[in-house]
């Protein structure tokens, strides 16, 4: 393990960068010059490399000394930062959420969210991790995430509690100059198509998976995105059959640049919250759900305007 300066090692070496002078820095630091001075040679000697160089009474950085304090000065910051953000902790009324959000809620949904939340309750900090529903319900059991948003999965009922919040249903989006869109009445031949959709071994691509299968419909081939404004944009470029929900292509339908074609019946996901059995929300996990819900509800509303 590499072995790392002292706080205390590096304040005297910035001090000795903003003075230019052993003396002025041991007087800046309320110690002796002597200890100024062991302090740099121990510094040096764990570095390896020499930092200051004495000309006269003054001194100056040597190259590595240079590179060392842009590092030294950044190290310093982010402890005064963490520093605050602690004594901040301890003030009343104050708490931190760990929330996980699939990627698709964390591109529409929760960038709105967090704005309101912060306007109402500035003595929160809220840490959000994107990731696919199963991945996120991992962090959730290991006590990483608070609350997690995503889609419901009956394989998760007796691990979680699950508190559902709307429900949506994925449909075939084309360029508009595919055939499925220039003449509508034609008959779809799904095995020649090429579907774009959403990840592999993911909540989304597993009910999709499951519901096609049920309906007789084979993939001849498939490209699998990681996030759906990949699908939208190589969909719009006539790459492919994209599989997506019509909210979050909401834009590209309404201006014409996709168009959508129903699945019946369609594959629907429940999307909610999970949280473990035995958690009470807390008043900020009580206020970030209500204020999520509301900015969900104004997404999905935009849809049918």
């Amino acid at each position: 393990m590499i072995q790392l300066p002292d706080i205390r090692q590096i304040r005297i070496f910035i001090a000795i960068e903003e003075t230019r002078s052993f003396t002025a820095a041991a007087n800046k630091m309320s110690v002796t010059q002597s200890a100024v001075s062991h302090s740099i040679k121990s510094l040096e000697s764990q570095l390896e490399c020499k930092l200051i160089e004495r000309l006269g009474k003054k001194c100056i950085l040597t190259p590595h000394g240079e590179v060392f304090l842009h590092h030294a000065k950044k190290a310093v910051e982010h402890l005064a930062h963490a520093s605050q953000k602690m004594k901040t902790l301890n003030n009343w009324g104050y708490s931190a959420l760990k929330i996980g959000a699939s990627h698709s809620l964390c591109q529409y949904v929760i960038p709105k969210t967090l704005d309101n939340f912060y306007k109402k309750n500035n003595k929160a900090e809220i840490f959000i991790t994107a990731g696919d529903t199963s991945d996120l319900l991992i962090d959730l059991a290991q006590g990483k995430l608070d609350l997690a948003f995503g889609i419901h999965r009956s394989v998760h009922e007796n691990d979680f509690l699950f508190i559902p919040l709307f429900s949506d249903e994925l449909c075939f989006i084309t360029a508009a100059t595919h055939p499925w869109a220039t003449d509508p009445q034609a008959t779809r031949d799904y095995g020649k198509e090429r579907f774009i959709t959403y990840g592999n071994d993911t909540a989304t691509s597993k009910i999709l998976d499951t519901h096609l299968a049920g309906l007789g419909i084979k993939q001849r081939s498939s490209i699998s995105m990681s996030n759906m404004e990949s699908i939208k944009e190589m969909t719009t470029l006539g790459l492919g059959v994209g599989i997506i929900s019509d909210w979050v292509a909401h834009d590209a339908l309404k201006n014409n640049s996709l168009v959508k074609h129903s699945i019946s019946p369609p594959p629907t996901r429940q999307w909610g919250y999970y949280v473990s059995k035995t958690k009470t929300l807390s008043l900020p996990e009580e206020q970030f759900t209500s204020l999520f819900n509301e900015e969900l509800e104004r997404v999905i509303e935009k849809h049918h305007s």
